[in-house]
């Protein structure tokens, strides 16, 4: 072999080997996203032990605040900011949060009729896609924002549940 292809070789080798070792060190690799395979592999081991999952998820925001230390805090401070304004305000902040849901959904209606189709979540929402049918209420094959209001509330009910029962 010459000396130049055993060099690109191993450069090869290193740059293919060094995103596997950060999977065996992290479980994902830096920057990249998760095949829906693993996803869904992934989203069975968080309901198999969601402390677990918790666990690692605070573990990796406190690690990402170590190594951005400035940005993080400003991202807190804005948290505050707002929580406070929304505790002065809670209509206000409903308002708004009504106001960019509707304004997201228009967005991700392209043809304009008020309702999502497979399609159009397909092409906009991918992610979603998966739940396209749970979020149906009525089965006609169209989402409105209507069922997608009520999904998105119960699923923040689900979540508040969650919550409260592990405080207990």
């Amino acid at each position: 072999m010459k000396k130049s292809f055993k060099i690109k070789y191993l450069q090869f080798l290193i740059a293919a080997l060094l995103p596997l070792a950060a999977v065996a060190a992290d479980g994902v690799t830096e920057g990249k996203r998760l095949s829906p395979d693993e996803r869904k592999a992934r989203v069975e081991q968080c309901r198999a032990d969601p402390d677990q999952c918790r666990a690692e998820f605070i573990a990796r925001r406190e690690q990402w605040c170590k190594d951005n230390a400035e940005r993080c805090q400003q991202i807190k401070t804005r948290i505050e900011q707002r929580r406070t304004q929304c505790q002065a305000d809670p209509q206000q902040c409903q308002a708004e949060r009504q106001a960019r849901f509707e304004q997201y959904f228009k967005r991700v209606d392209s043809d304009g009729d008020g309702l999502l189709s497979r399609a159009e979540v397909e092409q906009a929402m991918p992610r979603m896609l998966h739940y396209f049918e749970a979020i149906d209420a009525n089965k006609d094959g169209l989402i409105s924002m209507q069922e997608l209001s009520a999904a998105l509330a119960a699923r923040h009910e689900r979540g508040r549940l969650r919550q409260d029962s592990t405080a207990l």
